[in-house]
C-alpha cells in the first residue's frame, strides 16, 4: 500500500488574510503564501514544524466553515501546549474566546477549547506522558 503525507488541511473562512495574520502574531505560525482580491482570498500557514500547511480560503459561494457546524468540536485545530490553562489565558487576552475544558480525556491530560476571533475552534492539548 502506498503511504501518503498530509500536505494541507483547508478551511473556508470569511477573512483569510486577517485570520492568517492573527495566527502568525498570536500563535507564531508562518505564512507561506497569501493573496486576495475583492472576491477571493487564500493564506497557507505552517506551525513551527513546517510540515503540514493550514489553508484559509475565501471562496465565492462557499460558506465559512463556522456557519455550517452544529458543534465546536466537529472540526478544530489542536495545538500542543505545555500549560493549556496559561496558554488559554494568553489567547483570550489576544481576542480568543474560552469555550470549555474538554470533557473527554484520559487521566492526566488537559484539553481546553477556545475559538479564535472568527469563531474557528482551537483546542489546546497537553497529553499525559
Amino acid at each position: 500500500m502506498k503511504k501518503y503525507e498530509i500536505e494541507h488541511i483547508g478551511i473556508a473562512v470569511e477573512k483569510p488574510i486577517e485570520m492568517a495574520n492573527w495566527y502568525r502574531e498570536t500563535l507564531g505560525f508562518n505564512i507561506k503564501f497569501s493573496a486576495e482580491d475583492e472576491e477571493n482570498g487564500v493564506a497557507f500557514l505552517t506551525d513551527c514544524t513546517d510540515k503540514v500547511m493550514l489553508e484559509l480560503g475565501k471562496i465565492p459561494g462557499v460558506l465559512p466553515l463556522t456557519e455550517g457546524l452544529s458543534h465546536h468540536l466537529q472540526l478544530h485545530i489542536a495545538l500542543r501546549s505545555d500549560d493549556p490553562d496559561k496558554d488559554a489565558d494568553y489567547l483570550v487576552s489576544k481576542g480568543a474566546t474560552f469555550i470549555e475544558k474538554c470533557p473527554i480525556k484520559r487521566p492526566g491530560e488537559n484539553l481546553i477549547v477556545l475559538s479564535d476571533p472568527w469563531g474557528n475552534t482551537i483546542q489546546l492539548v497537553k497529553r499525559c506522558e
